[in-house]
């Protein structure tokens, strides 16, 4: 097994064949890095194949690695999974610190990427079902691995093909108090190609979704054999990490399917709440790009609660509806979704999945969000209900006592509203009586007077509104674009990379 920290380069102090540690003695050298160097050992009394962490004393003098140290076998034990690899034990001999880890045949992502190239979609996914359930019950044990890259993803043999193991939790970030106290303050944890924007702007924002950012850079780096970022100056990398534009996979490797562009795209996204609710959520979007015979094995791990199906299925239809099965690969009970070739406009896969990647529902925040959203259309209801009323209530008074003698009243006129003309009713002549002797003519009766209806004064028109053409997003990027670069030159000059 080589060493989960990177680099080949041997350390001065390599142990020798035979040499003893505790009750296991030392086989010959695996690999090295900068914390140290891993060793084939057996036990002595049992004669069990191990493999030993020994750090290295130049990082043993720093105050607090010895702490690190024992933490990471702290974590790694509380872990259980087939996929994270099993710490067994721990101590220190003549000045050697040292960790006791499972023996492991094979290579790290990172050697099969050199040795190959990159990978077919199906293949990539098949190594990163395991790994995604691995981190997630890292992160429901309280864990952020912090540090997931290729080197720390190892391909063991195993009897039925590749498993998968994630290693390597030295500077793993647990929901404790002293989790945060043994990296000095302005130290940078992690390799910088892999950290997420969240975790170069403030270390100690380091959560879940940073894990998840990892994972999407380094299915980035397997589809198409090269980082998302890379630059030979670190400021350039960090600004290109936080800027958040990365070329897309299929400008780099034409035959990726969109559908999968889309998923490793998402989990990279700059802004923590755009990216998959959970990492349980992204290995759901990664099913159906598996193969028929590793998708039926993890369907139950990354089953989703209803709460965050909404949210998956658009992932999902849009992966089915690009595989090389058709339309309804991928998709439970073989409903039919319209593609990107479909005549029907409203049916685009693309659309809906655009249209989650803005969402910011969280899986914990999902069911109040839509309790609020039925509260509100209730609340709406009633308020239009009870402004309705008003406004009749207010037109019938206008109507009945707003004029005088038959005349509109102005005030109504220039807001466009007339108020009913008053009809006069014309005058009955009164019945023909007899005129008696002597007595002067009865007078006809006068004619009626007609009343000329009301004119109506024409509406008067609201000036028109200029429409504003500054987004949200354009007003946050100007206010925040001279403190972020002055924090990205500050991240570059003061922190500390241990084998970069």
């Amino acid at each position: 097994m080589t060493d989960p920290g990177g680099t080949a380069d041997e350390p001065s102090s390599t142990l020798k064949a035979g040499t003893r540690l505790g009750k296991y003695e030392i086989i010959r050298l695996l690999g090295a890095g900068g914390m140290g160097a891993v060793y084939e050992a057996s036990h002595t009394e049992i004669g069990k194949r191990v493999a030993i962490k020994v750090l290295s004393p130049a990082v043993a003098a720093v105050p607090g690695a010895r702490a690190r140290f024992l933490r990471e076998a702290q974590l790694t034990s509380s872990v259980r999974h087939p996929n994270i690899v099993d710490v067994t034990d721990m101590g220190s001999e003549e000045g050697q610190t040292f960790l006791v880890m499972e023996f492991l045949r094979g290579e790290d992502l990172s050697q099969r990427l050199l040795r190959i190239g990159p990978l077919t979609g199906q293949d990539l996914v098949d190594i990163m079902l395991p790994v995604c359930s691995a981190v997630v019950e890292a992160h429901q044990a309280g864990i952020t691995h912090r540090d997931l890259k290729p080197q720390n993803i190892f391909l063991a043999a195993g009897p039925h093909g590749t498993l998968p193991k994630v290693l390597d939790f030295g500077i793993s970030k647990g929901n404790d108090l002293q989790s945060g106290t043994l990296t000095g303050t302005g130290a940078m944890i992690g390799t910088p190609f892999y950290l997420a924007p969240e975790q170069i702007m403030d270390t100690r924002s380091a959560g879940p979704q940073s894990d998840q950012y990892a994972l999407g850079v380094i299915m980035y780096e397997c589809l198409t054999g090269t980082r998302p970022f890379e630059a030979e100056n670190l400021f350039v990398v960090f600004q290109a990490i936080v800027a958040g534009k990365p070329t897309r996979p299929r400008d780099r490797r034409p035959d990726i399917s969109l559908p999968l562009q889309e998923v490793v795209l998402r989990a990279m996204d700059v802004d923590p709440k755009l990216r998959f609710p959970s990492t349980k959520a992204l290995g759901h979007a990664l099913l159906p790009f598996a193969s028929a015979r590793v998708r039926p094995i993890w369907e139950e791990a990354f089953s989703l609660p209803p709460s965050e199906q909404v949210v998956a299925a658009v992932t999902q239809a849009a992966a089915g509806a690009d595989s090389a099965e058709g339309p309804t690969a991928g998709v439970p009970g073989g409903t039919k979704i319209l593609g990107p070739e479909s005549p029907d406009p409203d049916a685009k896969s693309w659309d809906r999945i655009r249209a989650v990647r803005r969402s910011d529902v969280t899986p914990d925040t999902q069911d109040l969000y839509a309790d609020g959203l039925a509260a509100r259309a209730r609340r709406t209801k009633r308020i239009a209900g009870l402004a309705g009323g008003v406004g009749l209530g207010v037109i019938a008074a206008i109507a009945i006592f707003g004029g005088d003698g038959g005349k509109p009243d102005p005030r109504v006129a220039t807001v466009g509203v007339v108020a009913p003309p008053v009809t006069t009713l014309p005058e009955v002549p009164a019945a023909p009586v007899a005129a008696a002797t002597n007595s002067a003519p009865v007078p006809a009766a006068a004619a009626p007077v007609a009343v000329a209806p009301p004119v109506a004064a024409p509406p008067v028109a609201a000036p028109p509104v200029a429409p504003c053409t500054t987004t949200w997003r354009q007003s946050a990027a100007r206010s925040v674009s001279t403190r972020r670069s002055a924090r990205l030159r500050r991240a570059t000059s003061l922190h500390r990379w241990n084998g970069f």
